[in-house]
């Protein structure tokens, strides 16, 4: 057999090979565990999840964000892989996606119980799914002529998931940002970013009485004393922004992320779940902002860099839970409308409702907080943190 006949030879046999597994699984998925009680336990799992948020949300939306959201219809495919941004898939269930039996799509039969719409398994081999074997966790496809978001989930989100990446929270958080925040414009171009940023004590004593503030709005129940504490936030927060312009971006990741992970607080209390503001694993499963501050001056958490963008997805969300306390209306301001109307972010929402644009009033009722709140500790703190980050 000459040379170039073997190669021919080898290139066929790997063909027939590729082909030969490609119809075994599109067979299997047609034919094998077709019932919800005979799928793998981590598909059960995933399945259950599903339906308990589902009912959540046909229940409860008023509850989640609004009546308008209802993330119980939105077109998903759920993909199994074996780890974070797993690049080796299984086979993929399709929710809200009009498919109907083919060669790539078994429908799947479930418990009437669980209250889900129609599942169809699709085959990993199906070409219109193609995209979701790239080592992303979500992403977009077209699955029936619609935007289909497609999201993997994997064993450990539901025997020890990392805090925020058990599946309905994960799940919550990236629906957000792909199907209510699509056309949210807080993010675009760079928006978020923050050029030469102010790595000085003055600031970090300010974010200290920032911290502060928030923390005794989510403990306060009080809606008049929760509007005072936000009152006083808002007038050290424009006072930072008179001072540092370019701290506006801080507010675009309050809007975007912090909204996103708002919706997952909110569902976690929905469902009697411990996961809140800073969250942690242990009892009482949260730390505050003042002492997160701390541990983070102190050289014993986070490095101080936590503190100029990721710390925002907190601030956001606590300041969108403690508007919710004060009764302050803000969903329909913080929504970008296209061609209508922008939308505020939450600290133009305060500022907006509080009236604040003279300086000199927030000087002076700056100079009462400081007092109040020990600026000359908090500067001794963010002297620390200054420290820290010019060593680094």
């Amino acid at each position: 057999m000459s040379k170039r006949n073997r190669k021919r030879n080898i290139l066929l046999t790997i063909l027939a090979a590729i082909v030969g597994i490609c119809t075994v699984s599109i067979l299997l998925n047609k034919t094998y565990r077709t019932t919800f009680e005979s799928l793998p336990e981590t598909d059960r799992r995933m399945l259950t999840e599903l339906s308990e948020l589902y009912n959540h949300f046909e229940q409860s939306s008023d509850q989640l964000w609004n009546k308008d959201y209802r993330f119980d219809s939105k077109p998903l495919l759920l993909v199994r892989t074996t780890k974070d941004s797993g690049l080796f898939r299984s086979e993929g269930f399709a929710v809200n996606v009009p498919m109907k039996k083919g060669i790539f799509a078994q429908e799947i039969s479930l418990p009437e119980s669980m209250g889900l719409p129609k599942v169809y398994r699709i085959s990993r081999f199906s070409p219109t799914t193609l995209s979701a074997w790239f080592p992303a966790n979500f992403g977009t496809l077209n699955l029936k002529g619609m935007e289909t978001m497609y999201f993997k989930y994997y064993p450990k989100m539901f025997s020890d998931p990392a805090l925020y990446f058990d599946f309905s929270s994960f799940l919550l958080h990236e629906g957000f940002h792909i199907f209510k925040q699509k056309d949210w414009t807080y993010d675009a171009n760079g928006a978020e970013h923050i050029e030469n940023y102010p790595i000085n004590e003055e600031n970090y004593a300010l974010m200290g009485i920032e911290f502060k503030l928030l923390d005794q709005a989510m403990a306060e129940s009080n809606p008049e004393l929760v509007q005072q504490y936000l009152h006083d936030w808002t007038v050290v927060r424009n006072y930072r922004y008179y001072k540092w312009p370019q701290l506006i971006g801080e507010t675009k990741t309050e809007a975007i992320e912090g909204s996103a992970r708002y919706l997952e607080y909110r569902y976690s209390k929905l469902t009697g779940r411990n996961l809140m503001v800073l969250a942690t694993k242990q009892e009482p499963y949260h730390v505050t902002f003042m002492q997160a501050y701390d541990f983070i001056a102190n050289g014993q958490a986070e490095s101080p860099s936590f503190l100029e963008r990721s710390i925002r997805y907190e601030t956001g969300a606590a300041l969108e839970l403690t508007m919710d306390k004060a009764n302050l209306p803000w969903k329909e301001a913080i929504e970008d409308v296209p061609g209508k109307k922008p939308g505020m972010t939450p600290y133009e929402i305060l500022s907006n409702y509080y009236k604040m644009n003279d300086l000199t009033t927030i000087e002076s009722q700056l100079g009462e907080i400081k007092e109040v709140y020990d600026y000359d500790a908090l500067r001794k703190q963010g002297a620390k943190i200054v420290k820290q980050l010019n060593i680094e």
